[in-house]
C-alpha cells in the first residue's frame, strides 16, 4: 500500500500541474468523474466481486460501517456543540468528520494494494453502507445544518437515482455471476474490465488534483486540523474497535478498519454547497485529507500487518 499511496499522491500532484499549466481544465474534471462511475469503478467492482470467494463474515462489514458513522457523528457533533459553532459551520464540520471517500479512493487503492485485504469486504463497506449513508445521513445533515427551519429533508428521488448508478448494478451482476457458479470468466470478457477497473484510482487521483485549492487553508486551521485527526486518525481507531466487536478477523478486519480511515468524500463537499453548509470548509477537507491520507493509510497498513 505504500507504494500505490505514494504513487496516488504522485497522480494528485500532476493532476494540479497539468491544471495549472492548462493540460487539463477544472472544467474537466466533471468527465473524469462520469468515466470512473460509468466505466472504470463498475468494471473493477464486477470483477471483485464475481470472482470473490464470499465469506459469511462479509455480512457484518455493512454493520460495522453504519456503527462507525453514528460513533462519529456523536463525537463531531458533541464537539461542534461544545464549540458552539454557528450551523453552517457545525454542519459542514460534521458531514466532513463522518463519512469517507470508500468508493473512489478505497476501494481501487485497496485493489492495488496486494495482499493482507478483502476487496469484497470493500465493495460491501462501500455499496451497502457508504453508498447509503451519504444519500440519507448526510443529505439530511446538510439539510439540516444549511436551512435556517433546521428542519431536515432527505431526497428519496436522490436516493433512488443513486442506488441506480453503475457500480450499483455491477454488484448486484457480480453476485448474480457468482453465486451461479460460472467460474472464471471468458478471458475476452475478462481482460477489457480489467483494464477498465485498473483506470479508476488514476483517474480519481487526477481529478483530485484537478480540484486542489490551497488558498485560504491557513485562516480554516482549526477546522481542518480538527477533521483531518478524526478523519485519518480517530476513525481508524473506532473503525479497529468495532471490527474487534463484532468479532470480525484477518483480511475483513483489515480492510474495514483502513475503509474507516479514508479521506473526507468528496460527496460531502458536493451536497454539503449544496445545502449550504461552509464550502471552504469542505473543500479544504477534502484536499487535505486526501493528502495526508496518502502516508497515514500506510501506516495504518503497516501497524495491522
Amino acid at each position: 500500500m505504500t507504494e500505490t499511496a505514494f504513487g496516488a499522491l504522485l497522480i494528485i500532484l500532476a493532476g494540479a500541474v497539468a491544471r495549472h499549466y492548462g493540460v487539463i481544465r477544472r472544467e474537466d474534471g466533471p468527465l473524469l468523474v462520469r468515466i470512473v462511475i460509468h466505466l472504470a469503478l463498475p468494471s473493477l467492482i464486477f470483477l471483485i466481486i464475481a470472482e470473490a470467494d464470499l465469506d459469511p463474515a462479509l455480512l457484518l462489514v455493512p454493520v460495522a460501517a453504519y456503527i462507525i458513522h453514528f460513533l462519529l457523528l456523536v463525537l463531531v457533533w458533541v464537539s461542534v456543540r461544545i464549540w458552539g459553532m454557528e450551523r453552517p459551520r457545525a454542519g459542514a464540520m460534521i458531514v466532513a468528520s463522518a463519512v469517507g471517500n470508500t468508493g473512489f479512493f478505497g476501494i481501487p487503492l485497496i485493489a492495488a494494494s496486494g495482499e493482507g485485504f478483502s476487496l469484497p469486504a470493500a465493495v460491501m463497506y462501500d455499496a451497502l453502507a457508504t453508498g447509503l449513508i451519504t444519500w440519507t445521513s448526510t443529505v439530511a445533515i446538510a439539510s439540516a445544518y444549511g436551512r435556517t427551519d433546521g428542519e431536515p429533508r432527505m431526497s428519496f428521488g436522490d436516493l433512488g437515482r443513486a442506488l441506480r448508478l453503475p457500480p450499483n448494478w455491477a454488484l448486484a451482476a457480480g453476485l448474480l455471476v457468482n453465486l451461479a457458479g460460472v467460474g472464471d470468466l471468458p478471458t475476452a470478457v475478462e481482460r477489457p474490465l480489467e483494464l477498465l477497473g485498473a483506470a479508476t484510482l488514476p483517474l480519481t487521483m487526477l481529478y483530485a488534483g484537478l480540484m486542489i485549492e490551497l488558498r485560504g487553508l491557513g485562516r480554516l486551521w482549526r477546522e481542518i486540523t480538527y477533521i483531518t485527526v478524526v478523519r485519518l486518525g480517530v476513525a481508524t481507531v473506532i473503525g479497529l474497535g468495532v471490527a474487534v466487536a463484532l468479532g470480525l478477523t484477518g483480511d475483513v478486519l483489515n480492510t474495514v478498519v483502513i475503509m474507516a480511515g479514508m479521506p473526507t468524500a468528496m460527496m460531502s463537499l458536493v451536497l454539503g454547497t449544496r445545502f449550504g453548509l461552509r464550502s471552504d470548509i469542505l473543500a479544504g477537507a477534502v484536499v487535505v485529507t486526501t493528502l495526508l491520507s496518502t502516508l497515514t493509510l500506510p501506516a495504518w497498513r503497516a501497524a495491522l500487518l
